[in-house]
């Protein structure tokens, strides 16, 4: 499941001037599957560290330790990193267990034959942890609310979600539990909120794209989150007012140099954007500039024909 909801990609990390076999096989599997993976020097670290769904280290765990502890601030803040011997046998989640990297590490174990090595106690009742459940349904928990949750799966008690249309592994679909996880903004007594994030689409366009192409783009990409509400699209064509009004949100127009152009998360630069509008790409750029200063990718661009779509999060 992580994968198939690892729309910001997975950042694939390597020693050495050339990125071993193993490298580029963990970056080919998770394409053939429909995941963006960018493979990067270990170098980079510091870089792609909060610009991805996941972070893959193939080298030895005592060289990325290292690394990693400069960069620790918390663990709902650091990103899951998995680490995977150069052979490609072992796949090892450092940080982020309940964050994603033990499905990360499970999911790339299948793909590429090896073993994931799981040491966290949600996972061995067959549950997603709390975190992931923010994760899938978009929305954030107390700190102790997910403690709750937790300690909930661990003892074996019933829990339900509610305000959402399906239930992840190890969750009942309703009300009738010992602990009821909603998503809204307004929960009852006893419930826990799992209130939604701000999303902000942006987007690029061929100069042929008419506003229906826009708007199916967009719509297929909310298909793929789980969403339908946004609150606002944004881009620099100036057809995105038409779409605003098509959807029933509101529209930001923005010339090129507004664009957050120094943002390093978005993706490796568009030659055709930098050649055209002098900027590295326009649809995460968009969305990031929307969600305003704090604002992260939860969708990495995707292109739907004539018209490319990415999604932010308001902090």
């Amino acid at each position: 499941m992580f994968l198939e909801l690892a729309w910001r990609g997975i950042a694939v990390l390597h020693t050495g001037r050339d990125p071993p076999e193993t490298a580029l096989r963990v970056k080919s599997a998770l394409e053939s599957v429909g995941v963006a993976a960018h493979v990067f020097p270990v170098a980079e670290l510091g870089r792609v560290w909060s610009c991805y769904d996941g972070i893959v280290y193939v080298g030895a765990i005592g060289g990325i330790v290292r690394l990693l502890c400069p960069l620790l601030r918390d663990k709902e803040l650091d990103p899951p990193v998995v680490a995977v011997d150069r052979s490609g046998r072992f796949f090892v989640p450092l940080l982020g267990g309940h964050w994603g990297a033990n499905e990360l590490a499970s999911e790339l174990a299948k793909l590429l034959g090896g073993v994931a090595v799981i040491t966290t106690a949600v996972e061995h009742v067959g549950a997603v942890p709390p975190e992931e459940l923010e994760r899938i349904f978009l929305c954030r928990m107390e700190r102790s609310a997910r403690l709750r949750v937790a300690a909930a799966l661990r003892d074996g008690a019933e829990v339900c979600v509610a305000g959402v249309s399906w239930a992840p592994p190890g969750y009942k679909l309703g009300e009738g539990c010992a602990v009821v996880v909603r998503r809204g903004h307004v929960c009852k007594e006893g419930e826990v909120c799992c209130r939604p994030v701000r999303l902000y689409v942006g987007f690029g366009a061929t100069s042929s794209a008419t506003v229906e192409d826009v708007v199916e783009a967009i719509k297929k990409a909310l298909g793929d989150l789980g969403v339908s509400k946004v609150e606002a699209v944004a881009s620099v064509k100036v057809l995105a007012s038409e779409v605003g009004r098509a959807l029933g949100v509101r529209a930001v127009v923005y010339t090129p140099e507004e664009l957050r152009t120094d943002e390093y998360c978005a993706s490796p630069p568009s030659p055709k954007a930098l050649e055209a509008l002098g900027v590295p790409g326009v649809a995460e750029l968009a969305a990031l500039t929307a969600a305003g200063p704090g604002g992260r990718l939860v969708y990495r661009k995707r292109v739907f024909g004539k018209v490319t779509v990415a999604v932010a999060a308001a902090p």
